[in-house]
């Protein structure tokens, strides 16, 4: 099942980056604040009502099926409600997966498996939906077929659906002294990943083949985090991947240097969705939104500047090295919870 939501979160941002790109944007740059705003803000409060009522394949499925509905709207000339339908469709679509994957494994690589193929089908419908020539047909039919299996994925697999597990667990556990610094700290650092993803850009990278490779090594690290944590623990895994990512990138103009920074940089991410997860015991949703609310935070000072917001290599390097610092101090942090807990 994890295989099958991994391979529907390819087709999932791809569809939405089409739509968005080839009917929804329109000239309109609040077309795609808003989309993203739905897409990545409303995670949160989808996942607090999963963790209390379960329900996360039927989600899933849902927005799937807004996704597709979102291309009729457009087909309509109705630009805004089609952004905000699909980008609703897309956070319920990664809430409902970010919650299976979150509930059926302890260890990080599945989940950094689930989050991987979003960035490749993210470039892959941007590209796409450029060309004046692309057919919608393949992203609808895909999204309605996507739909249809995840809502009869319990009757196929063994998929479980838990809900309001110990609800009374995640009110006590957010009430500890400990918790709220350490999701701060995994907040930041991926507002920060995010910034940096939006915010820097190499002298290389002005060919497709360089786009795709940076688009790879987003993906490669997102997964190969997940696995490389499970070796080496999530502690060590952060901190020799963020420092040593902070000197390739006083090297990045050159295309191997930065290549190799931004898979190590990305490596962070299914090392923070478990973090918070492990922390907010029962609220799963709620802390797997609540990291993709970060990514939105750090996607809107580039939106405010139009694309105009850049930076150096040195300022990348130094938020590395901050990014290892604050994560190595959520997980001190992370320790102080459970053994208050067990205390």
């Amino acid at each position: 099942m994890t295989a099958v939501y991994s391979a529907a979160h390819f087709f999932v941002d791809m569809s939405c980056a089409f739509l968005m790109l080839r009917y929804a944007y329109a000239g309109q740059g609040e077309n795609i604040l808003l989309y993203n705003f739905c897409a990545f803000a409303l995670q949160m409060p989808i996942g607090i009502i999963l963790d209390r009522f379960g329900g996360g394949h039927r989600a899933a499925s849902a927005g799937c099926g807004l996704i597709f509905a979102s291309y009729f709207a457009a087909f309509a000339g109705m630009y805004l409600p089609a952004a905000v339908i699909s980008g609703l469709g897309n956070a319920l679509f990664h809430a409902g997966g970010g919650v299976y994957v979150l509930d059926s494994f302890d260890t990080l690589g599945a989940l950094g498996v689930f989050v991987s193929p979003g960035a490749i089908g993210l470039y892959l419908g941007t590209v796409w939906g450029s060309g004046n020539n692309a057919s919608c047909i393949f992203p609808m039919l895909i999204m309605l077929a996507i739909a249809l299996f995840i809502l009869a994925a319990p009757y196929i697999f063994i998929c479980p659906d838990k809900r309001g597990e110990a609800a009374a667990d995640f009110m006590s556990v957010t009430a500890s002294k400990y918790v709220f610094g350490a999701a701060a700290l995994f907040f930041l650092v991926v507002v920060i990943r995010s910034f940096g993803g939006f915010a820097l850009s190499f002298p290389w990278k002005i060919n497709a083949a360089a786009a795709l490779a940076a688009v790879l090594c987003t993906a490669g690290g997102k997964a190969l985090g997940g696995f490389v944590s499970d070796q080496m623990g999530k502690e060590r895994t952060a901190a020799l991947t963020m420092l040593i990512a902070a000197l390739l990138y006083l090297f990045s103009d050159n295309i191997i240097c930065g290549l190799g920074a931004i898979l190590l940089f990305n490596m962070s991410m299914p090392i923070t969705l478990r973090a918070a997860a492990d922390i907010f015991k029962g609220g799963r949703g709620f802390s797997f939104g609540l990291l993709t609310f970060a990514l939105f935070i750090g996607y809107v000072p580039s939106f405010a500047e139009r694309g105009r917001l850049q930076v150096g290599k040195e300022i990348m390097c130094v938020l590395c090295i901050a990014s290892a610092a604050m994560l190595l101090g959520g997980f001190m942090l992370q320790r102080r919870v459970k053994c208050s807990d067990d205390g």
